[in-house]
């Protein structure tokens, strides 16, 4: 599309995004999918990068519990309450609520005269959870509330009661923060740019049958095709391609038994010297010693041949005379030279080959998968 994308500066306020992820469609996020945080992005509708943050943040155990508290002060501000004018100023963001490891720090520096040292020993002992130590942290920060933060004993506890169940779990601001970016990345990516994303993700993961799947039938919902391979359009990894740019081709190398020798093989002759018009002129042209039983059967199966193969029993006819396509491949490319499309094209051997039986469709879906 002749677009650069700077994923590090895409602008964090993009409606799009918002809108996708307040729908639920958080399938080949990073950290947002599932099922259990969709339901929660649905019921905030996040607006802001803060929201992100917040979320991966407190979808830990222990922190979860406080999500629908940070839904409802979201939606309706009147709710936001701070146990204590003071925590306002590390609490904003978060509507008065505690949801990152930093909050816990900050409260028991600036509430409980703590320093900086004091208070990620504190962090460490409720991280251990040993009672004896637990409670003796315990004692010590109500002891300051109280007396450094002139809280009342009901108001200190209150705060160890928020404290307790959320500190061993927490996530620092700094590590929320930089997983919300790439959660917030990817997110833009696929609101903004779903073809050439979803290319992507289905090239990272084309070693995981179950995620090539989640994802093809996430692209389909999307209306975005995801066409089988073919050696006339097909690249290495998945491409985009079509007039349009609309449409997804499976890649040469996320062939199950196929090589990246013969897949590059396959690539830089169509290059050379254009798409392969009939079944002969490719097994002539493609002079690879890689192209053997393995990698043809291969092709066959998975339909990447279809464009090219006789009318008549398709695959079925192909697998049948399977050690005559071979046998031609093999006498092409000794007879043609290989610099030139012409040369190659000169006194071929002729391939005619008998029908063979059609294939049931459950074959040939087994055969694609």
């Amino acid at each position: 599309r002749d677009v650069v994308v700077d994923i590090e500066n895409v602008p964090i306020d993009d409606l799009k995004t918002f809108n996708m992820l307040a729908r639920g469609e958080t399938e080949g996020t990073f950290q947002l999918n599932g099922s259990g945080m969709t339901r929660w992005l649905k019921e905030l509708r996040p607006t802001t990068i803060h929201d992100i943050n917040a979320m991966v943040a407190l979808y830990r155990p222990g922190p979860m519990e406080t999500i629908p508290q940070y839904i409802e002060r979201k939606q309706n501000p009147k709710l936001i309450r701070f146990v204590d004018p003071r925590m306002k100023d590390y609490l904003d963001f978060s509507y008065g609520l505690l949801v990152y490891q930093d909050d816990v720090l900050l409260t028991a520096i600036k509430l409980a005269g703590y320093s900086w040292l004091e208070a990620d020993s504190l962090r460490k002992a409720m991280g251990k959870k040993i009672p004896a130590v637990m409670q003796a942290e315990k004692e010590k920060l109500l002891k300051g509330f109280v007396e450094f933060g002139k809280l009342s004993s009901e108001k200190a506890e209150i705060l160890w009661e928020l404290i307790e169940p959320f500190a061993a779990y927490g996530f620092n601001k700094a590590h929320a923060a930089s997983y919300g970016k790439v959660a917030y990345q990817t997110s833009y990516m696929k609101a903004n740019y779903p073809v050439e994303y979803f290319a992507a993700l289905l090239t990272a993961d084309s070693g995981d049958t179950e995620q090539i799947s989640l994802f093809v039938t996430e692209a389909k919902r999307m209306n975005i095709p995801v066409l089988p391979p073919d050696v006339n359009e097909s690249g290495s990894a998945f491409t985009v391609v079509g007039e349009k740019k609309d449409t997804i081709r499976f890649g040469l190398s996320s062939i199950k038994n196929f090589g990246d020798g013969i897949s590059e093989a396959i690539i830089a002759e169509r290059k050379k010297h254009g798409p392969f018009k009939t079944l002969s002129e490719f097994l002539s042209r493609v002079g690879s010693k890689n192209l053997n039983r393995k990698s043809l059967e291969s092709l066959i199966k998975c339909g990447a041949l279809d464009s090219l193969s006789p009318s008549e029993g398709g695959r079925g006819t192909l697998l049948e005379n399977i050690e005559s396509l071979l046998a031609f491949h093999r006498e092409a490319t000794a007879l043609a030279p290989q610099d030139s499309l012409f040369g190659a094209l000169i006194a071929l051997p002729s391939l005619t080959l008998p029908a063979g039986k059609p294939i049931s469709l459950l074959d040939k879906l087994a055969w694609e998968k």
